[in-house]
């Protein structure tokens, strides 16, 4: 731990000291520095090859609490620009500096260690696609004719009671017309950027009209690469599905962090 490092860790408050993450040791995390005046204040530990992101515990309240979510996936995002980070979840605390160093980075380092190397040179990027609802369904009503039937039963009813029957059906024809197209896009945007990821993982669908919302692991020399290929994908969808790119980030979605103890909030 630097002397600065140190000079903060010493000024630990009573509420402990809040742990985000694990990085290699003697990192420097120059976008964190930037960013200082936009996040909270943080400080690294060093023990071993192992360093625990860190940094004050919000006061106990439920406002401190919710920025707090917030901060603790911005801090470990800022991290990840620099460095592999191994998140932790969301409300570790524990005591004081000696406490992080002691009881989490030596006393699990067999446990973090390898999850450190495997995201060495690795980050994650999430796809997240969405249709254009009144296009899709364009579409749907020129491809499907009993849709489109039962569309204009529906239109031409006096009452909703009288159309109920049409509106289940109707509702049921769309529901599965959304899922087949959602299985044959994802399978086909999956295959575009197959060749700039390691890994893929399955989010969930978000609501109605998504597509898909798909963690990938990026090896970050082909990081630009990657986000080149979505981009040519969002150019040739355009007006059809809306793509939006998140990352990098850490890769939530491709590790398992052990509990490494503390209190939790």
């Amino acid at each position: 731990m630097s002397a600065q490092s140190q000079e903060r860790a010493g000024e630990t408050t009573s509420r402990g000291v809040w742990v985000y993450g694990v990085v290699p040791a003697n990192t420097a995390l120059k976008e964190l520095e930037r960013r200082a005046d936009r996040l909270p204040e943080v400080w690294v530990v060093d023990a071993g090859d192992l360093g625990a992101i860190a940094g004050p515990a919000p006061e106990d309240d439920e406002k401190a609490t919710r920025d707090q979510a917030l901060a603790h996936a911005r801090v470990l995002e800022a991290a990840v620009v620099d460095a592999p980070v191994v998140p932790f979840r969301f409300g570790i605390v524990v005591g004081d500096a000696h406490d992080v160093g002691e009881d989490l980075l030596l006393a699990h380092h067999d446990e973090l260690a390898p999850l450190l190397r495997r995201v060495e040179g690795r980050v994650q990027m999430t796809l997240k696609a969405y249709y254009d609802e009144e296009q899709f369904l364009r579409e749907l009503v020129d491809t499907e004719p009993e849709i489109d039937r039962l569309r204009e039963q529906v239109r031409a009813s006096g009452s909703e009671a009288e159309s109920r029957d049409e509106r289940v059906r109707l509702g049921e024809l769309v529901s599965t017309a959304i899922e087949q197209a959602r299985e044959r896009d994802t399978a086909a945007f999956l295959e575009r950027l197959h060749p700039f990821a390691v890994a893929a993982s399955s989010g969930p669908i978000e609501r109605d009209y998504m597509v898909c919302n798909v963690p990938l692991l990026v090896e970050r020399s082909r990081q630009g690469e990657f986000e080149e290929a979505a981009e040519q994908l969002a150019e040739e969808h355009v007006g059809r599905i809306r793509f939006r790119l998140l990352g990098p980030m850490p890769a939530y979605d491709f590790i398992d962090v052990v509990d490494p103890g503390g209190s939790e909030r």
